[in-house]
């Protein structure tokens, strides 16, 4: 139960990455084809997304972990603060003009914004957890990847490595031997 508790974030953040894109197509979906349930099944993706990026914000990691929380902290709230406003005018004229938006050109202009919101704040978290790709050399079998785990690039225990930079094999060729 600890380990859910404290990888909260980690769980729930997927919830408005997937729903608020899911809306955006969705309701493109049912433009072209002319089917009235596709912009129910984006109104749903979209509340339930909006709920879920209320959620992945208030689990959201603290800043003292990364210098790159803060970037990702701002546009998180960005991004909820779009997928709210969305949600509330959408259900609004639904209810009170019997009108859905989904097919209205500023509600999907406002909605392919918080897709590009949600998605970049995804990427800002993915550069916290995720390490890069390591570089390596054609040929070579060796390679340093910059950074670590929830550190920011450059900075972690694989930047120089235990023992400072790895040479590549093809660099230490040309060094003549005193065999």
């Amino acid at each position: 139960m600890d380990y859910i508790l404290n990888n909260l974030h980690f769980i729930v953040t997927h919830v408005p990455i997937a729903l608020l894109i899911f809306s955006f197509v969705f309701d493109i979906i049912a433009m072209i084809m002319k089917k009235r349930e596709w912009h129910s099944a984006g109104m749903l993706c979209l509340v339930v997304g909006a709920l879920g990026a209320v959620a992945a914000v208030m689990t959201g990691p603290s800043p003292w972990r990364n210098p790159l929380v803060v970037p990702h902290e701002f546009y998180a709230k960005l991004t909820m603060l779009a997928a709210i406003v969305l949600a509330v005018v959408r259900v609004g004229l639904l209810i009170w003009k019997k009108k859905d938006a989904g097919r209205h050109p500023m509600y999907l202009i406002g909605s392919l914004a918080a897709v590009i919101l949600v998605s970049y704040t995804g990427h800002l978290g993915g550069q916290m957890v995720h390490r890069p790709m390591p570089v390596m050399a054609p040929g070579s079998g060796v390679g340093q990847a910059p950074g670590g785990q929830g550190e920011p690039n450059g900075q972690g225990p694989g930047a120089q490595g235990a023992k400072g930079p790895v040479a590549s094999p093809a660099a230490s060729s040309s060094v003549p031997s005193n065999k």
